[in-house]
């Protein structure tokens, strides 16, 4: 087991991104879901605040802690594929049954796997193209 790390350009892609064909895979896995806004995104806020079971602010941040449910998902995945490039939100922390497992970080331009197989960071690696950097450590 180990860490799985993908930054992804969006200037030298395409406008096809990763983010519906992974996140379909990988929202089923996960329970729960922190949000991480910078304070000035008052859009990204207005769109995951009914969500959320806690607020709190922390160093600049507006962070929404909430379980993954068939709305929420919904949110998660349309609100990005329809002709966005970037997700709206600064940092998303996705957790399963409290542990954390995957953090998308800078409008999902950085991924982080936690402690997942090399087999499973290969099919995740498949959702991206051939020039994204990728790094697998175990």
């Amino acid at each position: 087991m180990g860490n799985f790390y993908i930054k992804y350009d969006t200037t030298l892609q395409s406008n096809e991104t990763y983010w519906f064909p992974l996140m379909t895979e990988l929202l089923p896995v996960f329970t729960e879901v922190e949000v991480h806004c910078r304070e000035d995104e008052k859009e990204a806020i207005y769109k995951i605040k009914p969500y959320a079971h806690t607020i709190r602010f922390e160093s600049g941040f507006v962070i929404f802690t909430m379980p993954l449910n068939y709305r929420l998902k919904d949110l998660l995945l349309y609100e990005v594929s329809e002709g966005n490039r970037v997700i709206p939100w600064f940092r998303l922390v996705f957790k399963r049954n409290g542990s954390h497992i995957c953090t998308v970080k800078q409008h999902g331009t950085e991924l982080f796997f936690y402690q997942i197989s090399i087999e499973d960071a290969k099919e995740i690696e498949s959702f991206f193209p051939e020039n994204t950097t990728i790094e697998y450590m175990e």
